[in-house]
Order: C-alpha cells, then structure tokens, then sequence
C-alpha cells in the first residue's frame, strides 16, 4: 500500500472511532470530614477491650469504682442492676454488653462513670478510665456508616496516638433505661 493510501485508511478508521468519553472532574472542593460538635472541648477518654472510647466532659458527673450491686431482673440488653448513690438509685449499665463485646468479670477496681442523661442519671460499668482529654479544633469527622456503632456516636475523634470513638449517651441508653427512682 502506498503512503498516500495508507493516511486515506487511517483518516477513514479515526473517523469510525467514538470520542473517548471526558474524564470526570474532580469535585472543587474536598468531602466535608469534620463535625460540628458544639461545646465538645474535652472528653473522659475510657478502654473497652483495648479500643478507645469517649464521652464529653459535660455529661459526666463523677467517676467511681463499683460497688455491690442490687441485681434486678432486665432484659434490656445492657443493665445488670442499680445501686444508691447519696438516696438516688441509679440503673448500672454494662458498656460492654451495650456494645456487643464479650462479658467480663468485675474486681473491685472496676469503674462506673455517672453519666446524666435527658432520662436521668446512670452508671456505665467501663474496663478502665484513662484520662478527660483536650479535642483538638477539627478533629472531629462523622463517623462512618459502615460502622455498627455509627447511629451511637457523635463522631470520631482524631488524636496522635489514634482514634476515640465518641458516644452519644442520648443515643446509646435505651429510652426505657435511665429512670431515677428515689427511696
């Protein structure tokens, strides 16, 4: 085939070839990650099975280590019974069966964080209190959907020595739970 030719058949084949499609643009602006968790300044930082959780600082009411419990019976998934707290008898919830993770045993240095609630005060049984922590401005991301704990969590929290996952109390007590009963 002689030159002249061979342009005439490659000009007919560029012709019957479709456009490649337009690539697709980047978004202009990055996907938001942070949240705004209005008065999330500091947060009671607690391990679970070696995972690190949190709570804000300001639905904590104090930090105790358990003491005998009045087991009653509840099929709630998480109270395993109440005790008195200076006239006010508050429910005991075990985190660890709230959030799915295998039974343990108390010792008598096991903690409960008093936590208030719109439902009233409860006590959260905790494998072990770390420290109140300081959130860094923009630390804060929505957690992902593809977390099981993602409808209990106000967010996860990015620190240096890793991620705290933060509870929303409001949305991990049951409604039922929580009720204060006075003697």
């Amino acid at each position: 085939m002689s030159p002249r030719a061979a342009r005439k058949q490659a000009a007919k084949s560029d012709e019957a070839r479709p456009e490649a499609p337009e690539p697709i643009a980047a978004s202009p602006e990055p996907l938001p990650v942070e949240v705004a968790i209005e008065g999330l300044d500091r947060i009671l930082l607690f391990v679970m099975d070696e995972q690190r959780y949190g709570l804000p600082i300001e639905v904590v009411q104090e930090i105790q280590q358990i003491v005998a419990l009045s087991e009653i019976p509840d099929d709630s998934g998480g109270v395993v019974g109440v005790i008195n707290l200076r006239g006010v008898v508050v429910p005991v919830m075990d985190l660890r069966l709230m959030l799915g993770l295998v039974p343990k045993e108390y010792h008598l240095q096991t903690p409960m964080v008093f936590t208030r609630t719109p439902r009233g005060l409860i006590a959260l049984v905790v494998d072990e209190v770390a420290d109140v922590v300081e959130v860094p401005s923009g630390s804060v991301q929505a957690p992902s959907g593809v977390l099981a704990l993602a409808d209990r969590l106000l967010g996860v929290c990015r620190l240096e020595d890793g991620p705290v996952f933060v509870l929303d109390v409001d949305r991990l007590v049951p409604a039922r739970a929580g009720r204060v009963v006075r003697p």
